[in-house]
């Protein structure tokens, strides 16, 4: 499973990143998470706003108001 926060650096996006590595760490799962700031990365996955969560190239409709739990289940329902 590929995991990316677009965006880095900034408050919001160390929230994200550490809500969803405890997210992993709940669901027994061992990826790596990925900060992302590439301008072509973000144009192509027509970004709107930082930070956001991305996996396996779908991105989530809401980003940094995510719980742990929806962070969990959306990991759940991405197919690898």
């Amino acid at each position: 499973m590929k995991i990316e926060i677009l965006g880095d650096g900034c408050s919001k996006c160390a929230a994200l990143k550490k809500k969803v590595q405890q997210a992993l760490d709940e669901l027994g799962l061992d990826n790596e998470v990925r900060s992302v700031m590439d301008p072509e990365r973000l144009t192509e996955l027509h970004t709107l706003s930082l930070p956001q969560l991305v996996v396996n190239g779908k991105m989530s409709s809401t980003g940094t108001q995510m719980s742990v739990a929806e962070i969990k289940q959306y990991l759940t329902t991405i197919e690898d």
